[in-house]
């Protein structure tokens, strides 16, 4: 049993970046959807996630 939660508290500790961007895009998305409509939250939701691909695309080209 601690080995699953030694496995578990690893994995959040170290994603917990992705982990916060991906819930608060969840929210901001809700938001938007709530305030602006279905479709331009979804276009907002694209528009964010090229964006972080890019960034992502970045930080691992510049590591290496």
């Amino acid at each position: 049993m601690q080995t699953v939660i030694t496995k578990a508290m690893t994995f959040l500790s170290s994603y917990i970046q992705t982990i916060l961007l991906i819930l608060g895009l969840m929210v901001i998305i809700i938001g938007l959807a709530g305030i602006l409509g279905f479709y331009i939250a979804l276009i907002f939701a694209g528009i964010f996630l090229v964006v972080l691909a890019l960034l992502i695309n970045y930080e691992k080209n510049k590591q290496k």
